[in-house]
């Protein structure tokens, strides 16, 4: 629906939201303050979805919504809805802009976001994407509201912090399986840090489509957009030069080239460091990239080259020595042992692994890891009969199932 569309007051009710720097969620909480204990309103979500429905003019609220939307935004009735019936408005480019909130307004809303941020980060690292997908969505709308009246130094603050909530969210999409989704949010973030010419954002958004290339087996964009990560700035921090570097490692896997693949693996591990922080990034990208981790890619490599037996030595030794707020590290490790189990002839231990691996990815809703147990459930079919292998395979298809 376009502007000349819109009825006069559902523009008026949306620039008066965005006016008090409220999301959706934020206009329902204070309806329901209004309301009281003893009106009961719907759920949250039902309450965002009505209210988004009369901003886009698909129908009026009726008298009691009216009352409450009044009293949440602190303006009357004949200031929110004109105390008449809807009628056809003129574009918004037509009416007062905006009026943009002051500085420190601005600042005091923003740096809430960071700090939501990096909980969220935390609380993916522990949870995985099930459990902080809609919240870093509902964050980043809140930020596409601001950057309606943002102008100048505030545009610049505001898409900052809207390109770091895009980039988690294509990494969350990624690890649900919704690989579309994460594409389109890698681009999002990238458009975003280009029109402010932040060269680190670019680069990490660069390092997120190499690694997404990497679940499409294209070995070519993996190190084409990894060497791209890399001439994006001329200082990279530490860790973020890692991450990308073993992201380089790993294309070179996949085309079989086991001396630049390890080669690369050592430059990684000599820039990594250990987590110095609670997964929640705050010492900056890639802070997830410690030696271990490193070491738990070099066992996927070997796993790529075809090296089993290497693999479950590497893996064996990485394992214990991954940070334990990293999870879902802890779970893509353990599927790819079970793969490497597998590939060495060790049915049962390639189980019982599995399981172990599987029950990370369930808690998480991590897609990553499953596919992962899929690819191991089908190299196990010959040896169904075993306890531990039909115990497996069971609780794999429940879990797909669910």
């Amino acid at each position: 629906m376009n502007d000349q569309a819109l009825p006069e007051w559902a523009i008026g009710l949306r620039q008066a939201r965005l006016e008090r720097l409220l999301s959706l969620k934020g206009l329902a909480r204070l309806m329901r303050q209004a309301a009281g204990d003893d009106l009961p309103l719907p759920k949250t979500a039902s309450l965002c979805r009505n209210i988004r429905f009369w901003e886009a003019g698909a129908y009026q609220p009726n008298a009691l919504y009216r009352v409450l939307l009044c009293k949440a935004l602190d303006l009357t009735e004949a200031e929110l809805f004109g105390g008449e019936a809807p009628k056809p408005a003129t574009s918004l480019r037509r009416r007062a802009p905006v009026s943009t909130p002051g500085r420190q307004q601005y600042g005091d809303v923003l740096d809430h976001l960071r700090e939501q941020w990096h909980l969220l980060v935390q609380r993916d690292n522990l949870l995985g994407p099930r459990h902080t997908v809609s919240a870093v969505c509902e964050q980043i709308a809140v930020l596409e509201d601001l950057l309606v009246p943002a102008r100048g130094h505030d545009r610049v603050q505001v898409l900052n912090l809207a390109a770091r909530y895009a980039e988690s969210a294509a990494w969350l999409y990624e690890d649900a399986g919704e690989v579309e989704q994460a594409g389109r949010w890698t681009d999002r973030a990238s458009m975003w840090a280009y029109e402010i010419g932040d060269d680190e954002m670019i680069a990490w958004t660069m390092f997120r489509g190499s690694q997404q290339a990497m679940g499409k087996r294209r070995a070519g964009d993996v190190l084409g957009l990894a060497a791209s990560a890399l001439r994006q700035t001329g200082h990279l921090p530490a860790p973020m030069r890692a991450a990308i570097v073993q992201q380089q490692a790993q294309g070179h896997a996949l085309d079989g080239e086991e001396r630049a693949c390890h080669r690369l693996l050592d430059e990684a591990h000599e820039l990594a460091s250990p987590v110095n922080d609670d997964g929640d990034a705050r010492s900056g990208h890639g802070s997830f990239c410690t030696p271990a981790y490193v070491e738990v890619q070099r066992a996927h490599c070997w796993l790529e080259l075809r090296k089993p037996q290497r693999a479950v030595a590497t893996f064996e030794h990485a394992l214990p020595a991954l940070p334990s707020v990293y999870r879902r590290d802890r779970g893509m490790a353990l599927a790819g042992l079970a793969s490497a189990y597998a590939g060495q002839g060790d049915p049962e231990q390639a189980a019982t692994t599995a399981v172990e691996a599987l029950n990370i990815a369930r808690a998480a809703g991590s897609v990553r890891i499953i596919n992962v147990l899929t690819s191991v459930e089908r190299s196990l079919a010959a040896h169904r009969r075993l306890p531990a292998v039909a115990a497996f395979r069971l609780a794999l298809a429940e879990a797909v199932a669910c």
